[in-house]
C-alpha cells in the first residue's frame, strides 16, 4: 500500500496522536509519549504498547470494514 495511504489511515486510526514520518524516513508518533519506529509495524506495536484503548478501537473500526 502506498506510504501516503498508510499514513492518513494510522493517523485515523489513532486520532488522539500525532503521526509522521520524518525527514530521515523515521516513524513518529506524539501523544501521551513520544514514539518512534524506523518500520510502520514497529510504531504500531509501540502504539498498541502506550495505548491499548486505541489500539482496540483500531482493531473494531477495520473489523467492522472487513
Amino acid at each position: 500500500m502506498d506510504e501516503r495511504v498508510m499514513l492518513l489511515l494510522v493517523q485515523h486510526l489513532f486520532p488522539e496522536w500525532t503521526i509522521g514520518r520524518d525527514g530521515d524516513g523515521v516513524w513518529r508518533a506524539v501523544g501521551g509519549v513520544h514514539i518512534s519506529a524506523t518500520e510502520l509495524d514497529g510504531l504500531l506495536d509501540a502504539l498498541g504498547g502506550a495505548d491499548p484503548d486505541a489500539a482496540r478501537r483500531a482493531v473494531l473500526v477495520l473489523t467492522e470494514c472487513g
